[in-house]
């Protein structure tokens, strides 16, 4: 099966025939959140306190002392941010291991041909009718995910893989024929054209 090409996702066809999907727009990791961009603002900032310090050091002790601190600098401000995402992303996942989150969020799955599985939950594939895009907005935030759905037509939600919205055709498309449903590429367009998504 050919896997198109993502932009923040990630799909993985392991040597024993599973195949894993991440949608990573529900990212744990600090440098990943928002599609990168807290990661771009946490290295700028350690950027800048190491020019800051080696501007500094420089004024009284010369370039190759100012280099030196404001290495140090910079590495230990990124030494401590990777500290602080490691203790948060682990203490976030404990959270959502002990709910049932990972029941209705497939953000990081396998799928062996036969059966999904989520964390500690299982779904069997054969329930799958269709995948269909799908937008939930807030005051403050917009989340696109694939809806993994079974029955007829709308149907119920089995689970839905977040995203980031420039994959949100892909991702719709890849599950479809991951999943051998049928793939309704006129819907796809008009969720693309609703929401001002370019289509690839």
């Amino acid at each position: 099966m050919n896997i198109p090409e993502f932009h923040l996702a990630k799909v993985k066809e392991m040597h024993n025939g599973v195949v894993r999907v991440k949608g990573n727009a529900n990212s744990l990791n600090l440098f990943r959140m928002e599609g990168g961009f807290v990661g771009e603002v946490l290295a700028g900032f350690c950027v800048i306190a190491g020019v800051f310090f080696s501007v500094m050091e420089y004024r009284e002790n010369g370039l190759f002392e100012s280099v030196k601190v404001g290495l140090g600098v910079f590495l230990f401000f990124l030494a401590f941010l990777v500290l602080i995402s490691g203790l948060f992303s682990g203490f976030m996942t404990l959270l959502r291991n002990l709910g049932n989150y990972y029941q209705k969020y497939w953000d990081d799955f396998t799928f062996d041909g036969a059966t999904v599985k989520s964390k500690k939950f299982q779904i069997d594939a054969s329930k799958i009718t269709f995948v269909r895009p799908r937008v939930d907005k807030s005051e403050d935030d917009i989340e696109f995910s694939a809806s993994v759905r079974s029955g007829p037509k709308g149907g119920r939600e089995l689970g839905r893989v977040v995203v980031v919205y420039i994959d949100i055709a892909n991702m719709v498309e890849y599950l479809s024929s991951l999943f051998g449903v049928p793939f309704d590429e006129e819907e796809l367009e008009k969720f693309l054209r609703k929401e001002g998504i370019a289509p690839e």
